[in-house]
């Protein structure tokens, strides 16, 4: 799969739909380019899986050498997204897509960093006059979260598979290239062999 970024050249992608069926994986890839947006992604996973609603289903997404996502979406639950750098994400074609879960950036333990921006911002105005109030203000709003780069999202999503929110935001560390991310996680799923076959 790929698509034409703002600059005229070809983008590299590659989504593959991960579906368990009882305890038994099946893997597709898929064209995620129609899809406009988390309704739609929702409604594209249920048909294309098989007839029977599978347990939980997993798209796997990845633009070559840059960042890599991951979609949950379990029987009677809202799809719960994970992203390896949001400021990638956001600059893609699949933005609308994959942010439509309102993804937050999250730390090393997968807790939104959002949480702890006002907390940090209110501790200095005690000590400050009206004036450097203003002027922090200012700052605070310049560098504000604006699009940060790094994982954001759900990073839990995996947890009931013996994966902490920690391990797989380790994977974003820069050391393995999306390919291998996903190659890692398929492995901590039980659906490594079903992924490769459809690389």
């Amino acid at each position: 799969m790929s698509e034409r970024g703002e600059s005229g050249q070809t983008v590299a992608y590659f989504a593959a739909l991960l579906a368990r069926y009882a305890d038994e994986w099946q893997a597709r890839d898929v064209d995620l380019d129609e899809v406009d947006d988390g309704v739609g992604l929702v409604e594209f996973i249920r048909d294309a899986c098989e007839d029977e609603e599978p347990d939980t289903a997993v798209v796997l997404l990845e633009r070559e050498d840059t960042w890599f996502a991951v979609v949950r979406l379990d029987l009677d639950e809202d799809p719960r997204v994970f992203a390896s750098d949001l400021a990638g994400v956001r600059r893609s074609g699949y933005a609308d897509l994959l942010t439509a879960a309102g993804l937050v950036p999250v730390g090393p333990d997968g807790a939104p960093l959002e949480a702890v921006v006002p907390a940090q911002a209110e501790e200095p105005e005690a000590d400050l006059d009206e004036d450097a109030e203003v002027e922090l203000e200012d700052e605070e709003e310049y560098a504000g979260p604006g699009t940060p780069s790094g994982p954001a999202g759900d990073a839990a999503l995996l947890a009931d598979f013996g994966r902490t929110a920690k391990a797989l935001i380790a994977l974003c560390d820069g050391r393995l290239t999306p390919a291998d991310a996903l190659s890692e996680i398929a492995g901590w799923l039980g659906a490594a062999e079903e992924l490769e076959a459809v690389r």
